[in-house]
């Protein structure tokens, strides 16, 4: 096959590879049906993009995204569809189609090459082609590059990729400057692939073309919305090695105009290398030495959720508390940040081994000696405090009600009569705004 800029490498599919193949394609999802469809209107089908770069990567588990592309128009599929097929993206060749037996739809996109990119962001339009060297040659990364041909179960690898996945190596399709400056966000996307560890390496390597590029490139990020930039940093935090992609975000001056400017490695990240799904736990390092409103107003600016923020500034206020130093302040602790106290430990103990906070280390035999409380909802609700002292609705019966939970929670009263007679030993008749809630 001739692709255009040279002759396209197509070679045989691994063993386990095929036997991935005959999965997907025999699966109640529907893929065979698809493919028989889009075979039916004339057009040859690939599998292209992640699910290939990742069944290669041979890392025991299956891809969860399969992609197609076709060599017939949008309008085609539309037309032979029908009621099957939804019109997702026809400007830039993107129809999805879906199985008669249901399940999750497959999205399939005409070859194309992209136009000029006019503002760093996007393509003015795109040009549809029949050519799948056409198509490949315009993606960012070259283990992104590669696809499968269904009719001949060939693998295209125009550019190296397999290789690179091999070497683990991250490098660009082409000019690595002129893929970077078509679209910035591509130095971000970069930056979280290598967040993620490669097959048969501990991390990647960036190839030298590339490495240079993401530093001349660094400024366009100015000109992604704020959006499409959290979307790729709050899953490049999310990533086993976020600590190694964020260390080479500050080295090549991405990290400092993001986010702060002083080397990550200051906030202990490394420790939590490894880990998934820690993308607030890390953020809240990042930010540890800051106040609660200047947390917010830095997440504001990244267009983070409002849950999101929230949470980092609980981790961040959670930090802040003084460790305890007997059981009554365990109790109160381990109740007031009840989901996240194990965080909590994890965190404060980060934060010790740099020096930032002392004595957490000594309070850990109290915390490991101090059962949970035996009843951590109130025993006494309003009616019940209404009823021992005549107090009405309003504030007053409110901080009342705090303050009892507070002491049930603080001397682990696990009785209804238990916390009326305390309740008959305390100058309630005060009303005292000082008076402790959790």
């Amino acid at each position: 096959m001739d692709g255009g800029d040279g002759e396209v490498l197509a070679s045989a599919l691994p063993p386990h590879v095929e036997a991935w193949l005959d999965h997907v394609l025999a699966a109640s999802d529907g893929l065979q049906e698809v493919v028989n469809g889009l075979h039916a209107l004339g057009s040859k089908v690939w599998l292209v993009g992640g699910c290939v770069r990742d069944v290669l990567a041979d890392r025991g588990r299956d891809p969860h995204d399969v992609d197609l592309a076709v060599d017939v128009e949008p309008a085609v599929m539309l037309e032979g569809f029908g009621s099957m097929a939804v019109d997702t993206g026809s400007a830039f060749g993107t129809v999805t189609l879906k199985a008669s037996g249901g399940g999750e739809p497959f999205q399939a996109t005409t070859l194309r090459v992209d136009g000029t990119y006019v503002d760093g962001r996007r393509p003015e339009g795109v040009e549809l082609v029949t050519d799948i060297a056409l198509d490949l040659a315009r993606r960012d990364l070259t283990i992104n590059a590669m696809a499968i041909d269904l009719s001949t179960r060939q693998l295209i690898d125009l550019h190296g990729g397999r290789s690179d996945l091999r070497a683990g190596r991250l490098r660009a399709v082409g000019l690595a400057d002129h893929r970077l400056e078509e679209d910035a966000l591509r130095v971000l996307r970069v930056y979280r692939f290598a967040a993620s560890p490669p097959p048969h390496h501990a991390t990647w390597a960036v190839d030298d073309a590339l490495r240079t590029a993401l530093r001349r490139r660094a400024d366009g990020l100015r000109t992604i919305p704020s959006e499409r930039i959290w979307g790729e940093l709050s899953r490049l935090m999310d990533a086993p090695l976020a600590d190694v992609a964020l260390g080479m975000m500050h080295e090549d001056g991405v990290f400092q105009a993001l986010l702060l400017d002083r080397h990550p490695s200051t906030a202990g990240l490394d420790v939590l290398r490894g880990e998934v799904g820690m993308a607030e736990e890390r953020m809240a390092l990042i930010f540890s030495d800051l106040e609660g409103p200047e947390v917010e107003a830095r997440l504001r600016n990244l267009t983070a959720p409002k849950r999101v923020i929230q949470r980092v500034r609980r981790l961040v206020a959670m930090m802040r508390m003084p460790p305890p130093s007997n059981p009554r302040e365990v109790r109160v602790l381990r109740h007031r940040w009840y989901e996240d106290f194990e965080v909590l430990l994890q965190m404060t103990s980060i934060l010790e081994g740099l020096g930032v906070l002392q004595g957490w280390t000594a309070a850990r035999s109290v915390l490991d000696s101090t059962p949970p409380v035996r009843e951590r909802d109130p025993l006494l609700d309003g009616h019940a405090i209404m009823e021992a002292t005549g107090v009405r609705h309003g504030q007053d019966l409110g901080r009342l009600k705090s303050w009892l939970h507070y002491l049930q929670i603080e001397r682990d009263v696990a009785t209804k009569e238990d916390m009326l007679n305390l309740l008959c030993r305390l100058p309630w008749q005060q009303h005292e705004v000082s008076w402790p809630k959790l």
